[in-house]
């Protein structure tokens, strides 16, 4: 039986991580790059891909009892293997580091965000049926930018503003038939951007009203997602002694993200104003005021393809993975973004990501706790999707993870849990940029899964 100190410990280190999310959770953002497209990709995808340089396409985890079942909804397709309950929860905390070099001059920023919110439902697990759900967030916009300059003998202090964000309500159907597994996401995607200048004169003999300009743009659409992944066996090893075998496994995998058409809804004002003693905005004049301009916000297509090797172990407690190594492509056409008809300055992103995961002692036999923990580490470099000084920005990151059991799983229990985290270091950006970005990303999820809505047997 469990003993009451591991359990008390290993809680330890989860609450020492959700306060230190708490006591960072107070910090502002702001991130001048988030001005571009719909504003930064904040990286929607599972902790467990995040760990692992990124793999999304390629990864399943739920035919491994040893690795815990995470929801993989960047790959519908793995929803069909999912053979219990499973609740997951993600949070990130995002420091950066903006560097210019003319002017020399350097801003941080830190702020802590949700990652995602999703449920599994196995449907029928013996035809291979599982059903997902949550939400997400896509981008996040966030930025304040001072400019002061010199206009007709008198100071000028231009402001840029802005807030918002998109997320996505998603849905999703994954079917296994073997070795083939195919799935779908559909739902809604939704957001909001507000965005202002704000002109200020800097004059001690004459009195200027400050003057601002903004717009709101609120949109939504339906979007659809497909995957699929097919694995195979490359090798296999039989024990007749002990009734396990070795096996050397590859799969495939491929998801598409459909471009979308998302209906917008603007409202556009000018407007003169000063600042009361708080420092709230108060208006002096309306200039002009327009509501209810109807457009279109296009999301292009996203595309993902690789494949990943694994070495598992089955025996007569179940089946478990040693070790997995994956490469995968990515691939999204910005150029093709358009808000209200105009392009923004994007390029067309691509990256290469190199994940692995390394299980020491997989079937939890050994008494050590770290030698039952999965640790995972990746690669990901490629070019970025904004283009704000028209030479391209390059983009790589190096990640680390690991996959903690709080309650591991067991042949005669229907319940485990697994604290899922990892780290990213990021840099966007190169020599040949003035402005260049480094950052480092924390994530921490809970992956908690239950034998739910079995027909009993006896009353």
């Amino acid at each position: 039986m469990q003993s009451v100190s591991s359990t008390t410990g290993r809680l330890a280190f989860v609450v020492s991580f959700i306060s230190f999310f708490a006591i960072s959770s107070s910090a502002q953002v702001n991130s001048p790059f988030s001005r571009y497209g719909l504003g930064n990709l904040v990286g929607s995808q599972h902790v467990i891909s995040r760990s692992m340089g990124g793999l999304s396409a390629s990864y399943a985890d739920g035919a491994n009892y040893n690795v815990g079942q995470a929801i993989n909804f960047n790959n519908p397709a793995t929803y069909g293997a999912n053979y219990m309950v499973t609740y997951d929860l993600g949070l990130s905390i995002d420091s950066r580091k903006l560097k210019s070099n003319n002017p020399t001059g350097a801003f941080s920023s830190i702020y802590v965000i949700p990652s995602y919110l999703a449920v599994s439902v196995p449907l029928n697990k013996l035809k291979g049926l599982g059903l997902a759900f949550g939400l997400r967030p896509i981008t996040r916009l966030n930025y304040g930018v001072e400019n002061r300059a010199r206009l007709a003998g008198d100071s000028v202090g231009t402001i840029y503003e802005g807030t918002g964000g998109t997320n996505q309500a998603f849905i999703g159907v994954g079917k296994k038939w073997k070795n083939l597994s195919i799935g779908a996401n559909t739902g809604y995607t939704f957001g909001r951007q507000e965005i202002s200048t704000s002109k200020t004169f800097y004059n001690d003999t004459l009195l200027y009203f400050q003057s601002r300009s903004a717009s709101q743009i609120n949109f939504g659409s339906m979007f659809l997602q497909a995957g699929i992944q097919y694995e195979f066996t490359l090798s296999k090893k039989e024990n007749a002694a002990d009734k396990s075998s070795k096996n050397l496994l590859m799969r495939v995998g491929a998801t598409a993200s459909l471009q979308q058409n998302m209906n917008a809804v603007k409202r556009l004002s000018n407007q003169t104003f000063i600042l009361n003693a708080a420092g709230a905005l108060i208006e002096v004049d309306s200039i002009a005021k327009q509501d209810n301009i109807k457009g279109t916000i296009i999301m292009p297509a996203t595309y993902d393809a690789g494949f990943m090797i694994m070495k598992t172990i089955s025996n007569t407690r179940g089946n478990f993975q040693l070790w997995s190594a994956g490469v995968e492509y990515t691939t999204t056409q910005w150029t093709k973004f358009r808000s209200y008809g105009q392009p923004d300055a994007l390029n067309n992103s691509w990256a290469v990501k190199l994940g692995a995961q390394i299980s020491p002692n997989p079937d939890g036999g050994s008494t050590s706790y770290l030698s039952n923990v999965n640790y995972r580490f990746g690669f990901q470099f490629g070019r970025d999707y904004i283009n704000a000084d028209g030479n391209g920005f390059n983009h790589s990151s190096f990640t680390l993870g690991a996959g903690f059991p709080i309650r591991k799983w067991r042949n005669y229990e229907t319940q485990f849990t697994v604290v899922q985290a990892a780290m990213q270091f990021g840099k966007r950006g190169s020599a040949v940029n003035n402005i260049t970005e480094n950052y480092t990303q924390i994530t921490l999820g809970f992956s908690l899964s239950d034998m739910w809505f079995i027909k009993r047997k006896y009353d």
